[in-house]
């Protein structure tokens, strides 16, 4: 265990040293001249509605969720309270690791009626589905010009995709939930998965990335007004680096890994220095476009808890 955890601080200190040395020094303090002398027309109205926007289809992730725990349990959470869970169970995502998210998603969940077993599978099927389907769309829409020398790779992981979307089959993944309940003699679902249902959660994630793609695109405009890169070009970077960076179990928040995509594959678009600015700026707006919706929250209704436990109404269950 003390290994485990020594080799996770290794990683993410050599994450840290790349990106200080790579983006920061390398990038902008080496050519701090060149970079300052550059007209950088900064505008807020994008930038600002861009982040809100992002804000919305991040509570309306939250609700596919909600849509995959009903699903799964039958209990039907609050569209508020599945809100306040998915954005503090968010919080575990800066933390080594990346089982914390999903962990927090399972115990918040669990408060509120949903049995403990099925909390935790809810979150992890919906965090799949979600990663799945950002992952088709980067793939779809990312170009290869811009995966550089990359796009080999970038070409099997398409060939590789349908492979990979055939797991969530309902018969597959019914038999791998009996064969899983067996093991612990608990029930991962009341219900069994149902095609339509994955269908759905699948389409309704693709369009979550759609408009997660929209706003980075909008905030990339506010940073570099004169950036040429399509609105799909922006689509594919967004989701590519964003699942990438979530993926690298060493960097909390996927930092340092995001942005070092992100630079690379905007380089080709708007320069290295701008990709550079861009990147590391898109940490900030990313941040807050996460943490001004859950400050409101807890203003409101305070830490994990302190809300009500009793059973949601809504759905027949």
């Amino acid at each position: 265990m003390k290994m485990r955890k020594a080799a996770i601080r290794l990683g993410q200190l050599a994450v840290l040293f790349i990106l200080v040395y790579y983006l920061v020094y390398k990038n902008l303090i080496l050519n701090w001249q060149t970079l300052s002398s550059q007209q950088w027309d900064f505008r807020w109205f994008p930038f600002t509605a861009s982040l809100l926007v992002m804000s919305l289809t991040f509570a309306a992730n939250s609700q596919v969720w909600r849509l995959v725990v009903y699903s799964l349990s039958g209990t039907s959470l609050r569209p508020y309270r599945a809100v306040y869970i998915w954005f503090v169970s968010n919080l575990g995502r800066y933390l080594p690791g990346k089982m914390w998210q999903i962990a927090g998603m399972a115990v918040l969940a669990r408060m509120d009626g949903v049995p403990a077993m099925e909390a935790a599978f809810s979150s992890v099927l919906g965090q799949v589905i979600c990663l799945l389907s950002g992952a088709a769309l980067g793939l779809v829409f990312l170009p290869a010009d811009l995966a550089g020398k990359y796009a080999s790779l970038l070409a099997w992981a398409r060939l590789g995709l349908p492979v990979v979307l055939a797991f969530l089959y309902p018969p597959f993944l019914n038999r791998l939930l009996a064969w899983i309940s067996s093991l612990t003699g608990k029930p991962l679902a009341s219900r069994p998965l149902r095609l339509r249902d994955l269908l759905l959660f699948f389409t309704l994630n693709l369009v979550v990335w759609l408009v997660y793609g929209l706003c980075f695109h909008y905030f990339i405009l506010s940073v570099v007004p004169e950036a040429k890169l399509s609105l799909f070009d922006s689509i594919g970077i967004y989701a590519v680096g964003y699942i990438i960076g979530f993926l690298a179990v060493f960097a909390p928040g996927g930092i340092g890994v995001r942005e070092l995509l992100f630079t690379g594959l905007l380089s080709g678009s708007l320069g290295v220095m701008s990709a550079t600015v861009v990147a590391l700026v898109s940490r900030i707006w990313l941040t807050l476009a996460e943490m001004v919706p859950l400050v409101i929250m807890l203003l409101i209704s305070g830490l994990p808890g302190k809300l009500s436990r009793s059973h949601p109404e809504g759905m027949d269950r």
